[in-house]
């Protein structure tokens, strides 16, 4: 691993997210790159307004509150580069399309699990990036156990790989294989034949089958292993017609747990 993107929104940089940015290049010797999102809203659309006006609500006041503490927390993740001794740079106004153009060249996106852009969400974050994703949860700043969810498809597998060549040391954590067997597609022989060949990855390693409904036992087995966790999924690339009729399982995930998530992209 050379090179890690930090995500944040301009005027919101979550600690929990830095730490573990900084805590896994100093693992790999990697550079770290702090990108601050072009993330706008449309401003109020009534400036005469009264009240907007006795609260100085202006576009234009909105916008240089909005550039100081961004400069604040350009400066506050500088010092915690430092003090760690990692090496740093800055990319500041970036818009969707540059990200996803920086993201070739990188190994990782870290990024809140929370969604708290305003122009855009973390669909459209995850939709798009090139690079593997790493959405990290308060709860999970240092990782001690990994759920490898595996649904047969050749996005698991490569997500389940991507992790483990990203992040050899985490190799060495607890770990689950949980096999999603919806309809009993996944046969025995296959859950134990991929069982073998992981194995070799991962030091600690244990296998789960969940059958029934889906989401609801991902869930309640999420439920039980909420703490320092990390989720390594595929990327599901739903068409917008199917996610009408079943919302992507990383949205599940995200919505519904708080253990972190990793997604890897073809």
């Amino acid at each position: 691993m050379k090179k890690i993107i930090v995500l944040f929104n301009g005027i919101n940089a979550p600690w929990h997210i830095t730490t573990f940015a900084l805590n896994i290049a100093k693992q790999n010797n990697a550079e770290v790159q702090a990108i601050f999102l072009k993330d706008e809203e449309n401003s109020y659309p009534f400036p005469s307004d009264i009240t907007s006006v006795q609260n100085d609500l202006s576009p234009a006041k909105e916008k240089a509150d909005d550039e100081i503490l961004e400069e604040k927390n350009v400066q506050l993740f500088k010092t915690f580069c430092e003090d760690e001794k990692v090496k740093c740079s800055f990319e500041l106004n970036v818009s969707l399309k540059k990200l996803v153009d920086l993201s070739t060249g990188a190994d990782c996106i870290v990024a809140d699990s929370r969604d708290d852009f305003r122009k855009y969400s973390l669909k459209d974050i995850m939709a798009e990036v090139k690079s593997p994703l790493c959405l990290i949860s308060v709860n999970a700043t240092k990782i001690k156990n990994a759920i490898l969810l595996y649904d047969g498809s050749d996005d698991a597998m490569l997500a389940i790989k991507t992790y483990s060549n990203l992040f050899p040391k985490l190799n060495k954590k607890k770990t689950f294989l949980v096999t999603i067997n919806e309809k009993e597609k996944i046969k025995r022989k296959h859950r134990e034949a991929i069982f073998q060949k992981l194995e070799k990855r991962f030091d600690d390693l244990e296998t789960v089958s969940l059958t029934g409904k889906l989401e609801k036992k991902l869930i309640e087995f999420l439920d039980d292993h909420t703490e320092n966790t990390m989720v390594v999924m595929g990327a599901y690339g739903r068409s917008s017609i199917s996610l009408l009729f079943k919302p992507s399982l990383a949205n599940v995930v995200l919505n519904q747990s708080r253990t972190s998530l990793f997604i890897a992209h073809d």
